[in-house]
């Protein structure tokens, strides 16, 4: 039976490194297809779920997140810093105070393209929501829970956290290295916030990385986002005015 279609389950091809296509698919009707480079193994749905559970097992034994629990870390957000797994060298949990944190948010920059840029957490969707603003989190884009709407989310992890407290199903806020800012926990944060205020001291999460690849400099990529779109630009109007001089010669 040939596939109806094809569905990208995930997707960390990249420019640089050894490894340049990473895809997942589904082949609808035929199998589950991972592509590496010029490489494709084929799994039927069975067999890739015991894959999941190896490579999930595998990491468990290399410890390298130590002591903490794995099945307590997002999934998107593990996806999201795998190149950086292997230069983790120590993980451990830090007390801090909730308003130093800074959340990233997703700020749309016009003719350019969104970009993450570091904001106080009282001016993150999931924090204005809280406090009444209900238009700003339903309209803020989120990737990281396909089929699950922003709203429903947060109410859901603030009830867990009334019901339980912080960390208790939820897991901890995750920092890197000396930055403050939130990696992976930014619903914690805000629904900490609304509920004890911004002074409250927090255990966090807080991952050590070899090297400097880890270290997030959002300012410096908007600026390069908005160098590269000013040179393309600027490219099409020096091709436009050639062709101009072109069709008058």
């Amino acid at each position: 039976m040939s596939n109806l279609a094809v569905i990208t389950l995930a997707d960390a091809s990249k420019r640089k490194g050894d490894i340049k296509r990473f895809v997942i698919e589904d082949n609808i009707g035929e199998s589950i297809h991972l592509h590496i480079d010029n490489m494709r193994v084929d799994f039927t749905i069975k067999d890739f779920l015991e894959f999941t559970k190896f490579i999930r097992s595998s990491l468990k034994e290399l410890n390298l997140f130590q002591k903490y629990q794995l099945e307590k870390l997002d999934p998107h957000f593990l996806f999201e810093m795998s190149d950086l797994i292997k230069d983790i060298q120590r993980v451990e949990i830090q007390t801090c105070r909730l308003g130093d944190l800074r959340a990233l948010v997703r700020v749309k920059v016009p003719k350019i393209s969104d970009v993450m840029l570091p904001r106080q957490i009282k001016c993150s969707p999931a924090y204005r929501f809280l406090e009444g603003e209900s238009g700003c989190l339903t309209e803020y884009v989120q990737y990281n829970y396909p089929g699950v709407d922003n709203v429903t989310r947060l109410e859901k992890l603030r009830n867990s956290i009334k019901k339980n407290g912080y960390c208790h199903e939820s897991g901890y806020i995750v920092l890197f290295g000396d930055q403050k800012l939130i990696r992976d926990g930014q619903h914690r944060a805000a629904i900490l916030a609304s509920l004890g205020g911004f002074d409250q001291e927090i255990p966090v999460m807080v991952f050590h990385f070899a090297g400097n690849r880890w270290r997030l400099k959002p300012y410096r990529q908007m600026t390069k986002a908005i160098l590269k779109k000013v040179a393309v630009s600027g490219l099409q109007k020096v091709k436009g005015m050639l062709q101009i001089l072109g069709n008058q010669g």
